[in-house]
């Protein structure tokens, strides 16, 4: 028997038609009212928040309540005393926060950050909201996650489609 693993990481993502994760520089212009519901409703049972760089300039971070970890190479490192910022790889930030938030923790993107834990099969749960329009920027490549996570639900909800992944299971056959 398949024995589902702790949720130690969860992400989420919003993706267009074309798998751009932007319009206008910003996801937001992508996310119709039922996608801010399932995002606030998965935000709510997160210890903390992580993002890269981009994410932080471009998305509304300034009034989380949660503490905020970001991965940039181009910010100082630093923050205050609920936002952490570090010139470290996106896996390092995962361990940090559930060292010093525990579990879960979410990630919020962007594309290049949550890509690259999908490459390593570091997030436990994946959450993508594919919308019927086209974005702008910030593509996806949707073969790593076709390789290593499968699909575990799908559910329409005025013409958005909420979809949530898991790392492939071995069989223990």
């Amino acid at each position: 028997m398949k024995q589902v693993p702790e949720v130690k990481v969860m992400a989420n993502i919003l993706l267009a038609r074309n798998l751009a994760t932007s319009l206008g520089g910003s996801s937001r212009a992508l996310s119709p009212e039922s996608d801010r519901i399932r995002f606030h409703q998965i935000r709510t049972r997160a210890k903390a928040i992580l993002i890269g760089g981009q994410s932080y300039r471009n998305e509304p971070y300034s009034k989380l309540s949660l503490p905020l970890y970001i991965s940039s190479r181009t910010l100082s490192e630093g923050g205050s005393d609920s936002q952490f910022i570090f010139n470290q790889e996106p896996a390092w930030l995962i361990k940090r926060a559930l060292l010093e938030q525990g579990c879960p923790v979410l990630i919020e993107g962007g594309v290049n950050f949550i890509s690259s834990l999908i490459t390593q099969s570091l997030i436990d749960l994946l959450y993508i909201t594919r919308v019927n329009q086209d974005g702008d920027g910030h593509f996806f490549d949707e073969s790593q996650l076709l390789k290593n996570y499968e699909r575990r639900s799908i559910e329409i909800i005025d013409g958005a489609s909420f979809e949530s992944w898991r790392v492939k299971l071995e069989s223990s056959d």
